[in-house]
């Protein structure tokens, strides 16, 4: 089911389609269900067709309690672009309203592939000890024109609970697969 449209969308920061298949591609072999909590146009959705995804159209009114093998998700970084019409109250502005989101949805699954702020890392030591603590696969770099007239540089978090390896840091217009669809399309990122 394909999230509602809302007049907030059109002031949304909807995830690129190469985004999207990378984004998709660190999902490990065996999942099955995915939630997208906060489809927006449904972009990722559109890249998750090979999974059970649901996209609620409302994620305050999700069952709290519902798990899944794998959370894949852009949530709103701004209680601006959010729909916090059934949000509890108090849940948030600003960046913290993506912040929740992404906690609440680490309790949701063991696997959560989250593209979030940079700031999400960089400000706050307590946060990034809960996310390594956790399980922090990989950090990936997104360029800063990823999304047009967005001021916020953005990172991909691929997190496994249990996970206690060392995290990668990758730069995503580096990456070999992506360096080849770019030239494949002859897509210019700068």
């Amino acid at each position: 089911m394909m999230g509602k449209f809302n007049h907030k969308i059109e002031y949304q920061f909807q995830t690129p389609p190469s985004v999207c298949r990378y984004m998709v591609s660190l999902l490990p072999n065996g999942i099955r269900s995915v939630l997208e909590p906060t489809p927006g146009l449904g972009n990722l959705v559109s890249a998750l067709w090979q999974y059970d995804v649901t996209d609620p159209v409302d994620y305050f009114l999700l069952d709290k309690n519902r798990r899944f093998d794998a959370v894949v998700m852009n949530p709103p970084f701004s209680h601006r672009t959010a729909d916090l019409e059934n949000a509890p109250k108090g849940y948030g502005t600003g960046l913290k309203v993506g912040y929740r989101i992404l906690v609440e949805c680490m309790h949701k699954s063991d696997t959560v592939i989250a593209l979030m702020p940079w700031f999400t890392i960089g400000d706050s030591d307590v946060r990034l000890r809960y996310l390594k603590n956790f399980g922090l696969i990989s950090v990936t770099a997104l360029p800063r024109k990823t999304f047009q007239y967005a001021r916020i540089q953005t990172v991909i978090l691929h997190l496994q609970k249990g996970y206690k390896g060392e995290t990668t840091f990758k730069v995503f217009d580096l990456l070999p697969s992506v360096r080849s669809m770019q030239e494949a399309s002859q897509i210019e990122l700068f």
